[in-house]
């Protein structure tokens, strides 16, 4: 059960870390009253994070690929994703993409420095 809960540390501590951020980017986006799909981009963000997370984990046990091969791979189809998020917002008239993409970002290299820090740390556990 030990061995469990340091399996889902990374993942409650995730959770935490996207919950506070967004709360904290709420509140700025209602104060300067700025109209974004803001959970949109959470969520998106979020879910990215940690299939990309879960998938590395099952790599790293099963070693089905070279880890930077994979963390390659897994990084360009982060990549195609976002283009197709960012291209599926662009057809909503009611939000400005330059917006979305500055906020979007924001949230993508916070939980970017996230995912690479954990990675990094089950890489020095082999």
């Amino acid at each position: 059960m030990n061995n469990f809960l340091k399996e889902i540390k990374g993942f409650i501590v995730l959770s935490v870390l996207v919950l506070a951020a967004f709360l904290i980017h709420q509140y700025l986006c209602d104060r300067f009253t700025i109209n974004i799909p803001l959970k949109s981009i959470y969520l998106f963000n979020y879910f990215a994070v940690t299939v990309f997370l879960i998938i590395s984990k099952a790599n790293l046990i099963y070693k089905v690929i070279n880890i930077l091969t994979f963390f390659i791979l897994l990084t360009l189809i982060k990549m195609l994703a976002t283009l197709v998020f960012f291209l599926y917002l662009d057809n909503y008239p009611d939000y400005e993409i330059t917006l979305i993409v500055y906020n979007f970002f924001t949230v993508y290299f916070l939980l970017l420095s996230f995912e690479v820090n954990s990675l990094k740390k089950s890489l020095n556990n082999i």
